[in-house]
């Protein structure tokens, strides 16, 4: 569960999030809506505890008490120079998980990216659906508790789409999801929403 106690959190005079106190449970896909500028994003990271709030507390916790947090957002960056295993396996090591050739081969294809084909192509030629599957790739390599998704499914063709929606459906169960969108399908897939503002 990731329980908001009175947070309030302000950009200059704008106070984005004021006095709010919520729970967000495991179990199912939380989506968050709301105009441009809202604050989607902002609210992840304050859930995911990757900003402060001005005043009140954000605690989190997942399976095994405070919960690793995974990302996948637009502002997500992967590095060009490397290429598509090569960025699994560094993204891995930070959480101190070692892939196997056959775990990275399964990776890829949950996602739709051949790791045949790409595994040992530069992620900066990639197309932006392409580096939005190793994004994707790299999230569910590190087994977190905690998914803040952020308007996932950008770029991504039918059959992405169809593997992300499939993944997230299969991960809920044992995991805190919250997806930050304004996109139709995306938000037909959650099970729980969060319009902003609160």
């Amino acid at each position: 569960m990731i329980r908001f106690d009175d947070v309030t959190l302000s950009f200059g005079r704008r106070v984005l999030f004021g006095h709010v106190t919520l729970n967000l449970r495991g179990g199912r896909v939380i989506g968050v809506t709301g105009a441009n500028g809202a604050g989607k994003s902002t609210f992840l990271k304050l859930a995911g505890q990757i900003i402060k709030p001005d005043s009140g507390t954000v605690q989190g916790a997942g399976r095994r008490g405070q919960g690793a947090v995974a990302m996948v957002s637009p502002e997500m960056k992967i590095y060009d120079d490397l290429t598509a295993t090569e960025n699994l396996k560094f993204f891995s090591r930070l959480r101190g998980k070692a892939l196997t050739d056959e775990k990275i081969s399964e990776l890829g294809s949950r996602v739709g990216l051949d790791m045949k084909t790409f595994g040992d192509a530069r992620a900066g030629t990639f197309s932006t659906g392409m580096r939005q599957r190793l994004k994707f790739a790299i999230l569910l390599s590190v087994d977190a508790d905690i998914w803040l998704l952020d308007e996932p499914t950008a770029n991504l063709d039918d059959d992405g789409r169809e593997k992300f929606f499939a993944e997230i459906q299969a991960a809920k169960s044992e995991k805190i999801i919250l997806l930050a969108t304004n996109d139709k399908t995306e938000v037909e897939a959650c099970d729980e929403i969060i319009r902003l503002p609160l």
